[in-house]
């Protein structure tokens, strides 16, 4: 009889528990749409806290816990395959960093939701690998039952996530293992970090500037008012040309300057990294939405719940705007 009691009561804590759980569901389809075929995904779970979150749920406000049916790994790697047959000879790898929920009450009908979103895409040849993607942000929410829209829609954010990595190309620079499992450090070693002195000459792209290695032998050239025409150089008794449309930062005189819609502008660097000190709007065409692009594309229901950030950015006002290391890509 005791022991009968003793079943009878872990069988009811195992469903009190599972009662108190809101399980992610992946669901829909994660075709590959790009141009590169992968073999199987490989999740690397890098996530120091593995708790997504305890949120309210629904009018009586349900404190339950946000998690994977199985694991983040196993979840999103079952996931996968049931949209991906196997081909090719590489794989897909993909490391976790964060993923965090919270909410915030408010006195209003929308409560406010944050997400925080933190993904690297790395493909896998042999033992060694190269860098796809990443995603590196904070999603806000604003919904009367903003933690249910949230759970509900994790499988957007991650689809449209791979989507972008199936239509990334592999920075062709090998890494290894340990290197991507540490990725920001590997980054935080680039040569524009740790060097003093920036070499002199052009960058076609964010990689060459970072890691230092600019075109050999290029004089740059300059129509009558000063403005950047081309570089030059001669090879073989033959002159190349580099018009400046096609640089990506040049270095003259120990400054850097980064070309912009706008034109090129000087580049600073303090502790956090290269920075270009400018009003947003002079970078992208008036047409760009920021906000929108921020969002990597969100459409559908998930988009009426979603903000960029409560603050929204002021395209008017000068403010410092760094370039990512990992993708050029502009981070405010």
């Amino acid at each position: 009889m005791k022991k009968l009691l003793q079943v009878v009561m872990t069988c009811l804590m195992i469903i009190s528990f599972a009662q108190n759980k809101e399980f992610i569901k992946l669901k829909g389809d994660i075709p590959n749409n790009g141009e590169g075929d992968y073999n199987s995904l490989i999740v690397i779970d890098k996530r120091e806290d593995k708790t997504i979150g305890i949120l309210p749920f629904e009018d009586n406000k349900e404190m339950k816990e946000v998690s994977f049916q199985n694991s983040a790994a196993e979840d999103l790697t079952n996931w996968y395959r049931k949209s991906n047959l196997k081909g090719g000879k590489q794989d897909l790898i993909l490391v976790l960093n964060d993923l965090k929920l919270s909410v915030k009450e408010t006195n209003e009908r929308r409560n406010i939701g944050t997400m925080t979103f933190s993904v690297q895409s790395f493909v896998k040849e042999g033992d060694k690998y190269q860098f796809l993607y990443k995603k590196d942000t904070v999603f806000m929410f604003s919904h009367r039952d903003v933690a249910d829209i949230m759970v509900k829609n994790m499988h957007h954010i991650f689809s449209l996530y791979f989507d972008k990595t199936y239509k990334s190309k592999p920075v062709n620079y090998d890494l290894t293992l340990s290197e991507i499992s540490d990725y920001q450090n590997y980054v935080n070693n680039y040569p524009a970090f740790k060097n003093e002195v920036l070499k002199e000459g052009i960058y076609l792209d964010y990689n060459s500037f970072f890691r230092q290695t600019p075109e050999e032998n290029y004089t740059l050239e300059r129509f009558e008012d000063g403005k950047l025409d081309r570089a030059i150089k001669i090879e073989n008794g033959k002159k190349k040309r580099i018009p400046s449309h096609k640089m990506f930062i040049y270095v003259e005189n120990g400054k850097a300057f980064k070309n912009t819609f706008s034109g090129f502008h000087e580049v600073n660097k303090n502790d956090k990294g290269f920075y270009l000190f400018i009003k947003p709007d002079m970078l992208y065409p008036s047409d760009y939405n920021i906000n929108f692009g921020m969002m990597f594309g969100l459409v559908g229901g998930i988009i009426d719940a979603i903000m960029f950030n409560p603050n929204k950015i002021d395209m008017k006002t000068v403010r410092e705007v760094y370039i990512d290391p990992m993708t050029g890509n502009y981070d405010f």
